[in-house]
């Protein structure tokens, strides 16, 4: 039996990077009342949605945060790691220079700290990507007659993500998505889910959908 270091060390951060994304997501379901970072869960609950007009928007700023760095089972791991191209793209960014001591930082206010959550009464999807750079145009975008779309659902909750339907996308787009509005999927069970389709759909993620309900 033969093991390759390179290969586990893959495995690894997988399996650290899935803890960090869905754990949040767990203590949330098992833990409504607990505080997540500077948040409290009470700003999220679905209730707002009683007094829903035209527009609302539930908006708010996480702390900057730090990941440490994977535990490397050799040198050989912690090498492969340390010459991969994320590395060198990021490793820049981590506090005094030290990304094995301080881990990396996650301060882009857009990308990674402003969080919000919009629901639209009659509001119009074209197909835009749900990323951090999704407009306030295409947010606040409604229709007035049926005519001006194809489909018409009483309620629909946007994931599109570019490549959501792939792991790796799922895990670093619309799994932080789904840790702020989970909860609405459960307020909102009839609510169809809009993903994007692709070249395959990953059986990991129709299986992680699956558990979602």
């Amino acid at each position: 039996m033969h093991c390759h270091p390179v290969r586990l060390i893959k495995s690894l951060t997988i399996l650290i990077l899935l803890f960090l994304i869905f754990y949040p997501m767990y203590d949330l379901l098992n833990h409504p009342n607990t505080e997540l970072t500077s948040i409290q869960v009470k700003e999220l609950t679905p209730s707002i949605l009683e007094s829903l007009d035209d527009f609302n928007e539930i908006s708010y700023t996480l702390e900057p945060y730090t990941i440490s760095l994977p535990h490397f089972s050799d040198d050989e791991a912690r090498n492969w790691f340390l010459s991969s191209t994320y590395y060198q793209l990021y490793s820049k960014q981590c506090p005094q220079n030290s990304c094995e001591k301080y881990g990396f930082l996650f301060n882009n206010p857009d990308e990674h700290r402003h969080v919000r959550v919009a629901f639209i009464k009659n509001g119009l999807y074209l197909n835009d990507d749900c990323g951090y750079k999704y407009s306030d145009e295409a947010i606040r975008r409604t229709f007035k007659s049926d005519d001006e779309t194809s489909v018409i659902y009483d309620k629909a909750i946007i994931y599109t993500v570019p490549d959501g339907w792939s792991f790796q996308h799922f895990l670093d787009g619309i799994a932080p998505k789904l840790s702020h509005s989970r909860i609405y999927l459960d307020k909102y069970p009839d609510a169809k889910v809009i993903i994007q389709k692709g070249a395959r759909f990953d059986s990991s993620v129709k299986q992680i959908w699956a558990l979602l309900g």
